[in-house]
């Protein structure tokens, strides 16, 4: 039965989950930023949990603990979907949200505030680069691919959401806890949408507020065009046959 968005009572109890794979440098910038932002709302307990991959060293670990944040070392590979996984595992069972974000400094922590302050009133909260007061420092070929992916994703799926691709997100931690989650590769926040959606039904409400996507500082994209186009089709033609499935 599809059940509507509850009202979260304060304190809030928060886990900031946040995939890492050698993104130290960004990590040194972002975490004081996260940990200043969330130091300045009231009545918000905070957790900062930084998946790291299973090879990161012990030094690397103490440096992200002295940041004020927990290491986490993802299970049972190193891939996106394995590192989010483990992430929402390790978050504090008293914890009402999860949100996740990006190591690399893309996601403006400043946007947490009124992400928060919208949670009450849905299920999922997007940092959203595609609604009025949003933008992204990605090049013009980049964009136009990235909205065509999240309008072809929404329309399929059925989501009322412009921008469906993006990590910057605040969820529910009972709602993850009821849905099971099998991608391997960034298509993972997708199906994290879809199986939502599947679980609340015609209730299912998602809120976006305006977020300023940055390019990385520091290192390398992870993402690789080929192989990312590949993994986001094949996962859309799936979960739109098990939507016609379960209707069938």
């Amino acid at each position: 039965m599809a059940s509507p968005p509850q009202q979260i009572s304060t304190p809030v109890n928060l886990s900031i989950v946040i995939p890492a794979y050698d993104e130290l440098p960004n990590l040194r910038e972002l975490l004081p930023v996260v940990n200043l932002v969330m130091s300045g709302i009231p009545d918000v307990e905070a957790e900062v949990l930084v998946v790291v991959r299973g090879g990161a060293s012990s030094a690397e670990c103490d440096e992200i603990s002295g940041m004020g944040a927990k290491p986490v070392i993802r299970a049972p590979t190193d891939s996106f979907g394995d590192a989010l996984r483990t992430g929402f595992a390790a978050a504090a069972p008293t914890s009402s949200l999860i949100v996740t974000l990006d190591a690399d400094g893309s996601h403006d922590p400043e946007t947490l505030p009124a992400m928060l302050a919208a949670a009450p009133h849905a299920h999922v909260v997007v940092g959203s680069r595609y609604v009025d007061g949003g933008a992204t420092d990605n090049s013009l070929a980049l964009r136009m691919m990235s909205r065509a992916l999240n309008m072809v994703y929404a329309r399929v799926l059925g989501l009322a959401c412009r921008d469906v691709s993006t990590n910057y997100k605040i969820y529910r931690h009972v709602d993850l806890a009821r849905v099971d989650l099998t991608c391997r590769d960034f298509d993972v926040v997708e199906e994290i949408m879809f199986r939502l959606k599947d679980l609340h039904g015609s209730s299912f409400r998602i809120i976006e507020i305006p977020d300023h996507f940055r390019e990385r500082r520091h290192g390398v994209t992870k993402r690789r065009l080929g192989p990312f186009v590949i993994s986001y089709v094949g996962t859309l033609i799936r979960l739109r046959w098990q939507m016609r499935h379960r209707r069938g």
